[in-house]
C-alpha cells in the first residue's frame, strides 16, 4: 500500500514538477531538502551522500554506512545503497545509478558540491541543471504540520526574548549577552539555536556581524537577531534596545517600528512580495530614512532561516496559504548606530498572522 503520509505528497509533487519542467530526476544532498523529503536529519561533509529521485522509479540512496542507519526507518520508500571507508563509494554510486539510468536531464539542488557531482558526471551521461527553483517552490508552502511547528519555534524565540532585557548593562560585552541569550533559549526548550548576532552602538551600523568583545556603552543601541529551531522548524526575531535613553535612538526606531507595523499590515494573500517591501521602504522614504535601509524587507522561514519568499523589493511572486516569512526593516547609519526589528509572519485565513509575540514599543525592555 502507497503511503500517503506528508512524505509521499512531498515526493509525488516533487515528481510531478520534475517532470513538468522535463527533467528526469532531482539529485539532493544532507540538508533541508533531504531532510524535507526524508524526515531524516543530517551533516553535509566530505563523504559522497546523495539522494537520487528519478521521475519514474523509486529513489535512490548513497549514504556512508555510518550515517545510513536513521535512513532505513524513514518514511520515503527508497534503496539505500550503504558504502564504508574501506571500499569507497563508487560500488554504492554505480548501483544507484543503474537503478535510475545513465542518460536523461537532472536536476541539481543549489548545495551539491562539485566533488559529489563530479563522482555522477564521470559516470553518467546525463545533463545536470539548476533545481533550485523547483525545490524551493515546492517547500515554500507549508502543511499543517509544518505550520505546528514552526509556531512552536516562534512562541519558544518569543519567550526567551522577553527575558533579555535582564541582561542588558553598561560594561558587558557583545560576546557575553550572546552566551546568555543562547543559554535563555535553550532552556526554553530550543532545539538549535545556530544564528546569534549581537552587535552595539556603531558596530548596529553593519547588518549582518557576528558578537565581539566589544563593551556596550550607555545611550547605545544593541540588536539582538537570533535564529533557533524547534525540530527543524525556524524562527527569526530580532529586536534592538537601548541602555540608558538616547533621542536619536528611539527617534530612528519609532521610524522602523513604524515600516515594520505597515509592512506587517499589507501582508496577505495575494499580495505581491514587492509591495509588502514596498509598504516599509516606503515608510522609511517619508521619514527620510530609506537611504539607510540597505536590505531586503525579509526572507522565507522552514527547514532554512533564509529560504522562498524573498521579500524583495519590486519582487513579483505573490504570497499563499502556507508561506511564512519574516518582516525586518533596519536602519543602518555608519559610525553612529544601527536599529532593525524583525517578526515572523504567516499567510493563514487569507491574511498576515504575527508568529512572534515579543514587546517592541521603545522603551519596553527597562
Amino acid at each position: 500500500m502507497a503511503e500517503k503520509g506528508p512524505i509521499a505528497r512531498r515526493l509525488a509533487a516533487l515528481k510531478r514538477s520534475l517532470s513538468e519542467e522535463g527533467l528526469d530526476g532531482a539529485v539532493v544532498v544532507p540538508g533541508p531538502n533531504m531532510q524535507y523529503f526524508t524526515g531524516v536529519e543530517s551533516l553535509l561533509l566530505e563523504r559522497p551522500f546523495m539522494l537520487l529521485v528519478p521521475v519514474s522509479g523509486s529513489p535512490q540512496l548513497v549514504a556512508p554506512a555510518l550515517e545510513a542507519g536513521p535512513y532505513a526507518r524513514s518514511p520515503l520508500p527508497m534503496s539505500v545503497h550503504k558504502w564504508t571507508d574501506s571500499e569507497g563509494s563508487s560500488g554504492a554510486l554505480d548501483r544507484a545509478i543503474a537503478a535510475v539510468g545513465e542518460k536523461g536531464r537532472w536536476g541539481v539542488e543549489g548545495k551539491v558540491p562539485f566533488l559529489f557531482l563530479h563522482k555522477l558526471m564521470t559516470r553518467t551521461s546525463h545533463r545536470y541543471e539548476d533545481a533550485e527553483p523547483i525545490l524551493q517552490s515546492l517547500r515554500e508552502r507549508k502543511d499543517e504540520g509544518e505550520v505546528l511547528l514552526l509556531k512552536r519555534a516562534a512562541r519558544m524565540l518569543s519567550r526567551s526574548f522577553s527575558q533579555f532585557p535582564d541582561l542588558l548593562g553598561e560594561g558587558v560585552s557583545e560576546r557575553e549577552l550572546a552566551k546568555k541569550a543562547t543559554e535563555i533559549i535553550y532552556s526554553n526548550g530550543a532545539t538549535k539555536v545556530d544564528a546569534m548576532l549581537v552587535q552595539s552602538g556603531w558596530r548596529a551600523a553593519d547588518p549582518h556581524g557576528l558578537p565581539t568583545s566589544k563593551k556596550v556603552k550607555r545611550g547605545e543601541s544593541v540588536i539582538f537577531d537570533v535564529g533557533s529551531t524547534f525540530e527543524g522548524y525556524y524562527a527569526d526575531v530580532t529586536r534592538t534596545l537601548c541602555v540608558g535613553n538616547s533621542k536619536r535612538v528611539e527617534d530612528v526606531y519609532l521610524q522602523v517600528l513604524e515600516a515594520e507595523t505597515r509592512g506587517i499590515e499589507v501582508a496577505a494573500e495575494g499580495v505581491r512580495v514587492g509591495d509588502v517591501d514596498g509598504a516599509a521602504r516606503g515608510s522609511l522614504r517619508k521619514a527620510g530614512l530609506a537611504d539607510f535601509f540597505i536590505h531586503r524587507t525579509g526572507h522565507g522561514l522552514g527547514l532554512e532561516v533564509h529560504e522562498a519568499p524573498y521579500i524583495v523589493e519590486g519582487g513579483k511572486e505573490r504570497l499563499a496559504s502556507g508561506m511564512c516569512f519574516t518582516v525586518e526593516p533596519g536602519v543602518y547609519i555608519k559610525g553612529e548606530l544601527g536599529v532593525r526589528i524583525e517578526d515572523d509572519v504567516l499567510i493563514e485565513g487569507k491574511r498576515g498572522v504575527e508568529l512572534t509575540d515579543v514587546e517592541k514599543e521603545y522603551g519596553w525592555w527597562r
